[in-house]
């Protein structure tokens, strides 16, 4: 894993252009602090920050340069099946100079062209350069494990692993789209092509781009939608046990993050099963109440035999620890365990540099019940409809449903947003407002993403979180852990996996605990019932119930929580909240802080987690304010 950079197009001043380049590639050290290098010609400049897990030989180093065929590769992640593609290139008398999968993709690249991404099994962000025929591809893996980032300026593209590295690049401008910054507050993160800034754009995963001197092209070379590809009929325990095989290496450590969940655990027994020596996991601590899930992973890395570190994490809400992470990110931090994640990482890479992570299972699983049960709440709200208002309405209001006769759509919206449409514009300044069109673009994309899923809402649900949710939250867990100079793995991401996942009915993934289940849930809101009349997650816990503890199996799912609802209301959090009611606040420019002294008023009231998201999102969104007119 590594950071990787550079410029496309006409070279005027190869001097200028180095000192350009070395900034943009200072700003991705963190991500790569074992060895850098840099290429710079009259058509391209790459450059590359190296975090060495395979063959650790410089002359693996990159930017990559192969003389025989004419290309220079910058590459950001890891091919799992490098050597099973390097044994083919040799039967095909391709040479090798190095035992790198970098030099494998350049290879595959010169036998294949743009072709050979679809034999690739990893996760991976390239740019590579053909000087024969003046061409360049940009490259995102079929999930999105790996972020790649580009902007077109007046004379060719900039690309990097993350923004705050192209606005290194002159006459790149670091001015903020109002759109995805709405888009940040209400979901956590900028979906699609938009990023923070206005003339930033995301390459999206399963996708590349095409550039010549005269057109660029985009083109979708993996689909979740579209899976006839996958002929692979294997089971999904084979495929999960086969994944976490393919992400351990023979010379160098791999541990796994445990947090006692299912997800950690299945990997974790995996883990187990298949390293050659014993493996380490780590679990983090964030509290000492409810939300402690320490317990279950000690159970878990008891029955397993397993080396087990626990890390106390007491700077989980630190101002300061907020301040270094969003400065190296160049980006707010919007989910609550981001922070969390990047402590950990800090204490894993003081004995290793690779770490598996269970990101994926929830949105291949179906784990999300709330969201996933969306169609068991629209009958009910159909049935309520055709009731008298006396009896349907207070019913509507004990079930949590809305009081007018929503479309799944506006369902899912109002489940998935952290912070309501109506809510937000009633904090937004009146020009910030106008500049967003009162967010009618950012629900227009929202609605077009949600129904270009599938014919029923839980398809669309389903390819929603896969084409959307996971890539941000996966972009989430790499910043993270790379700022702590941590390569994260996520076996579940797999894309076998997600084929076989996604070929699975509804019913074995999320199913209920009996046959009067249904009956009960029907006269409950589904806060109470989720998770405690129904099973999530249902294909994994049948595979592994011999295999980990029951208390695994059966509990709630937590995900690496923090206890934000307490947070927003105490002393801990009164930093923050000065950054934001005090002292000439950067976020002025588009909430007024007028209306959210009241709202803060109002909700601290009767404080809860939700609430807490919620203040954490603009705290956050206003420090990353401050560092960027900084």
């Amino acid at each position: 894993m590594c950071g990787i950079c550079g410029f496309i197009g006409r070279v005027t001043d190869l001097s200028v252009t180095e000192r350009n380049l070395a900034r943009c590639a200072q700003t991705l050290a963190h991500r790569g602090p074992d060895a850098s290098g840099s290429c710079v010609t009259s058509s391209f400049a790459f450059a590359h920050r190296r975090l060495a897990i395979i063959d650790p030989d410089p002359r693996s180093n990159q930017p990559f340069l192969d003389a025989e065929f004419g290309l220079a590769l910058t590459y950001n992640g890891e091919i799992y099946n490098y050597r099973d593609l390097r044994r083919d290139l040799l039967r095909r008398g391709y040479r090798f100079r190095t035992e790198s999968d970098t030099e494998v993709l350049c290879k595959a690249f010169a036998c294949w062209g743009i072709d050979s991404v679809k034999r690739l099994r990893g996760m991976f962000a390239f740019a590579i350069y053909d000087q024969k025929t003046a061409t360049a591809f940009l490259v995102r893996d079929r999930l999105g494990v790996k972020p790649l980032y580009y902007a077109f300026t007046d004379n060719g593209l900039v690309f990097a692993s993350q923004p705050s590295a192209i606005l290194q690049w002159p006459r790149v401008r670091s001015k903020l789209d109002p759109v995805g910054l709405s888009g940040f507050l209400s979901y956590r993160a900028v979906f699609g092509e938009r990023t923070l800034f206005a003339e930033i754009r995301k390459l999206q995963p399963g996708t590349w781009l095409k550039i010549t001197a005269q057109s660029h092209e985009h083109r979708r070379w993996w689909d979740p939608a579209c899976l006839d590809e996958s002929s692979d009929c294997s089971s999904l325990e084979t495929l999960i046990g086969g994944a976490v095989e393919e992400h351990l290496l023979p010379h160098t450590p791999v541990a796994a993050l445990l947090s006692g969940g299912l997800d950690s655990s299945v990997l974790a027994f995996e883990l187990s099963r298949r390293s050659s020596q014993k493996p380490t996991c780590f679990t983090g601590i964030v509290s000492n109440d409810v939300y402690d899930e320490s317990p279950y992973a000690v159970e878990v890395a008891k029955s397993l035999k397993l080396a087990h570190v626990l890390v106390q994490l007491p700077g989980a809400t630190s101002l300061d620890v907020v301040k270094r992470l969003t400065a190296l990110r160049g980006h707010p931090i919007g989910m609550h365990n981001e922070v969390a994640m990047y402590l950990l990482a800090r204490a894993v890479s003081r004995s290793h540099k690779v770490l598996l992570t269970g990101e994926g299972a929830d949105e291949i699983f179906l784990g999300y019940s709330r969201i996933f049960r969306l169609s068991f709440d629209l009958r009910r709200q159909a049935l309520l409809a055709a009731l008298p208002d006396v009896i349907g309405r207070p019913a509507r209001r004990h079930l949590g449903l809305p009081k007018f006769k929503a479309s799944d759509f506006e369902f899912f919206l109002a489940r998935y947003t952290y912070f309501p449409q109506a809510e937000k514009l009633g904090l937004a300044t009146p020009a910030w407002r106008k500049d967003i069109g009162h967010d009618a673009g950012l629900i227009d994309w929202m609605n077009n993403a949600y129904h270009s899923g599938g014919a029923t809402p839980v398809e669309r649900i389903r390819q929603f979180f896969v084409r959307h949710h996971l890539p941000a939250l996966l972009e989430m867990v790499d910043n993270t852990t790379m700022a702590a100079g941590v390569e994260s793995r996520v076996p579940f991401t797999d894309h076998r996996i997600v084929a076989l996942a996604l070929r699975m009915s509804f019913s074995e993934h999320l199913r209920w605990k009996h046959a009067l289940a249904p009956f009960q849930a029907a006269f409950a809101p589904i806060e109470k019932f989720s998770e405690t009349l129904d099973v999530s997650k249902a294909a994994l816990r049948t595979i592994y119930r011999d295999r980990l503890p029951a208390s695994v199996l059966t509990r709630k799912k937590l995900g690496f929580p923090l206890p934000l609802g307490k947070w927003a209301t105490d002393q801990s959090s009164m930093p923050f909240r000065d950054l934001v009611f005090k002292d000439s606040p950067a976020i002025a420019d588009y909430l007024d802080i007028g209306a959210l002294r009241r709202w803060y008023a109002r909700r601290s009231q009767v404080a809860n987690d939700a609430f807490g998201k919620q203040l954490w999102l603009i705290c956050n969104l206003e420090i990353f304010l401050r560092q960027l007119s900084s």
